[in-house]
């Protein structure tokens, strides 16, 4: 599973699908997950968005023009990389949010 996740290319979310048994393997590929995708689902289903150059936010100037000034799109990810963790158990949540 490392190997297969390891050669993901990055995208937009990376969905977890995982019993209680499987939190060992899911710690190990998490670090490797949140470098390549922004949402992370627990046994749910992403947004249905694809980051590809064309897309734009699609509001007025600069956001529709410029990669400082969006939150989508590729260029968006030189801006910023957030992670967001939906429905993660607490034991593999990262320790800053556990307190």
């Amino acid at each position: 599973m490392k190997d297969l996740v390891q050669a993901f290319q990055g995208r937009l979310t990376a969905t977890i699908h995982m019993e209680d048994g499987d939190l060992c393997v899911a710690k190990a590929l998490l670090p490797i997950l949140e470098q390549k995708a922004g949402t992370a689902p627990v046994n749910g289903l992403p947004t249905a968005v694809e980051v590809v150059d064309p897309m734009v936010h699609g509001g007025s100037y600069p956001a529709s023009t410029k990669f400082g000034a969006t939150s989508v799109a590729t260029l968006s990810t030189r801006r910023f990389h957030p992670v967001s963790y939906q429905n993660f158990p607490t034991e593999l949540l990262p320790p800053d949010l556990c307190n």
